[in-house]
């Protein structure tokens, strides 16, 4: 025999926070769901040949004109970090416009998880073939099963001459390099 369980609002049972609500045509929505968007408000310099942190500075809930997301404030310098009630595994996106002062060799990024490293993505070309520069995409799924458990994004970059610039835009309208992520379990 089926079951059918009616109800528009699900909430914790002892502080009335919401949880989930259906709409009447059945668009379910998690209010207090972990998920962000950042970006940069700088370009950033990196080094030959060295793994580098990215760091990306425009973190603030509704800043850079409504485009970046931190809700429940997990991300902080750089860094996505859970707590006890948002442990869970999260899946992590990024967009990076990058300029080279040489021909790269060799390009990855490095997802962490409390400083080891969990994914790599690599990039073999740029834009229009040309080696130097190009968009950089990539994601990954990170298991944060524990509270204090963060999330990193390094970026490590071998050029025949020069540098890698991660060209960031401009923080009104024209967001070059972004990151976020989101619970999904």
């Amino acid at each position: 025999m089926a079951s059918i369980l009616k109800v528009n609002t699900i909430q914790d049972a002892t502080n009335s926070n919401t949880a989930m609500t259906v709409s009447t045509g059945g668009t379910t929505s998690f209010p207090n769901n972990p998920c962000f968007t950042v970006s940069k408000n700088a370009s950033q310099t990196i080094p030959d040949a060295s793994a580098t942190k990215i760091t990306f500075e425009n973190i603030t809930d509704g800043g850079n004109g409504g485009r970046n997301i931190n809700k429940g404030g997990l991300y902080s310098n750089s860094r996505f970090t859970v707590t006890s009630s948002t442990t869970g595994i999260y899946y992590f996106w990024t967009n990076l416009l990058f300029l080279g002062g040489g021909d790269l060799t060799d390009m990855y990024l490095q997802w962490n998880k409390n400083d080891v490293t969990q994914s790599l993505n690599y990039h073999n070309t740029g834009y229009g073939n040309n080696a130097r520069y190009g968009v950089f995409n990539a994601l990954t799924m990170m298991n944060l099963d524990t509270a204090g458990d963060f999330m990193e994004l390094h970026i490590y970059a071998n050029t025949a001459s020069g540098t890698v610039e991660l060209n960031y835009g401009d923080d009104t309208s024209n967001s070059r390099c972004v990151m976020g992520g989101f619970k999904v379990a």
